[in-house]
């Protein structure tokens, strides 16, 4: 593959990956490399071949890794690249299109539920997270599934299928958007597990959103109002006793 169809600019503005810079820079190509499919170097001198690159498989698809360098913080990121040749087969100079990115370094953090949330359910999530971040999204929907599944058992559903269980919890008069959510995750769970079916890094982090919400309405803010009553509860107390105790002195 020659210099000039790698999928890339050399300079480009983008979201710094790391935390504490995480703001819009520009992001300078370092190094490009074909990852697969496969090159081999060969060297076939008594041909009169000074040497080269020989692709072991067809060059209509490949993924290529980069090395780039932001100007803000001064570190390296590196991402991983699906290209692809656009156009028709027969024509020459077919453009080359960015199928997907993904950044390996530095590794993004896995997405996290609140500390009210019951240990198994963020336990659940946050490995579904994981899978998600290292771009195994058939992985990674089984996963949230299984976060759901946790959630409707801890929420008392009996059934034994997911399905039923998401029904109970309808019937016992949770709302409706905590339901959609739930529901829409079982589904993608159902079609990655026994269909294969590959949903895309937008969809896939809705969904987890979906759940993440869902775990909110559940557990973080009720658990909110119980420390703000509880709260009330002692300031009304404390006021109380306040205007009472004077009363007590001047009755002594």
């Amino acid at each position: 593959m020659a210099e000039h169809e790698f999928a890339v600019i050399r300079q480009r503005r983008a979201v710094c990956p790391y935390p504490d810079c995480g703001i819009g820079s520009a992001m300078d190509l370092v190094e490009e490399w074909v990852i697969s499919p496969e090159f081999r170097s060969f060297n076939w001198e008594e041909d009169n071949f000074t040497g080269g690159y020989l692709n072991t498989h067809g060059l209509d698809s490949w993924q290529q890794g980069e090395s780039w360098f932001c100007q803000l913080c001064g570190r390296s990121v590196l991402e991983l690249a699906s290209c692809k040749r656009g156009g028709m087969p027969d024509h020459v100079n077919r453009p080359t299109v960015e199928v997907s990115r993904q950044v390996l370094w530095p590794a993004p953090p896995p997405r996290v539920l609140g500390v009210e949330v019951p240990e198994k359910i963020r336990s659940l999530y946050e490995e579904a997270s994981r899978t998600e971040n290292v771009g195994a999204p058939r992985l990674a929907g089984v996963g949230y599934r299984a976060t759901v599944e946790e959630i409707c058992k801890d929420q008392g559903a009996t059934h034994h299928t997911l399905h039923g269980k998401i029904q109970e919890l309808a019937v016992k008069g949770l709302p409706s958007e905590v339901i959609n959510a739930l529901d829409e995750t079982r589904i993608v769970g159902n079609d990655s597990a026994h269909h294969g079916l590959e949903y895309t890094p937008e969809e896939l982090a809705d969904i987890a959103e979906l759940v993440a919400e869902a775990t909110v309405i559940l557990y973080v803010q009720p658990a909110q109002r119980r420390r703000l009553a509880e709260s009330r509860k002692l300031r009304h107390e404390a006021a109380k006793n306040a205007l009472q105790a004077p009363t007590a002195q001047s009755g002594a």
